[in-house]
């Protein structure tokens, strides 16, 4: 009979961390989305395009798998990351990944399944969810963070960029980061 010792579960109520290989995929996965969205907004910001957000397709990827707390948190530490590198408004992007991350939350509960549907339905409601939450900011804080303007112009193409990026990103991300679970609610 094997001893078992009291390292080798995850603690109760909590979720197991990954162990070995796994970080790996992960810190991999981390340093790809960096290079990616840096590659991408230098090659696409010049000619009057925007860019794909990854940072919000990878908060929207959490929660496609992980339970609704964890999903959010971690949808906020994927802004947070976000806001560190790009030398913004500290938490506003973070903010933003989580407002997107709820919405995302309510598509999972009403739309089981793949496909096109729940990719196009996914970046519409993360987007949603981001640019109503950067909206209700930029009210509270008195700012003009987003104008009507901005909401014409970079909305919709950045809808459009990460839904036609999605599809490769969302293969490495299921490679590096394993499938999207059903029944997590």
């Amino acid at each position: 009979m094997k001893q078992i010792n009291r390292f080798d579960r995850p603690p109760r109520g909590g979720m197991a961390l990954p162990a070995g290989p796994q970080w790996l995929m992960i810190v991999a996965y981390f340093v790809l989305l960096i290079i990616a969205q840096g590659f991408l907004s230098r090659l696409l910001e010049p000619i009057g395009i925007a860019p794909p957000d990854l940072f919000l397709l990878t908060g929207a990827a959490l929660a496609w798998r992980w339970r609704p707390v964890g999903a959010l948190l971690g949808a906020f530490a994927v802004g947070l990351l976000q806001d560190i590198l790009g030398a913004g408004v500290l938490g506003l992007h973070a903010s933003g990944l989580a407002g997107g991350a709820l919405l995302v939350l309510a598509v999972r509960r009403w739309l089981p399944g793949g496909g096109w549907r729940r990719l196009a339905l996914t970046v519409a409601a993360a987007l949603a969810g981001q640019w109503l939450t950067f909206t209700i900011l930029t009210y509270v804080l008195r700012t003009n963070l987003v104008t009507v303007p901005t909401l014409l112009r970079v909305v919709p193409m950045t809808f459009l960029t990460t839904f036609l990026i999605g599809w490769s990103w969302e293969s490495l991300m299921t490679y590096l980061l394993g499938r999207p679970q059903e029944g997590l609610d």
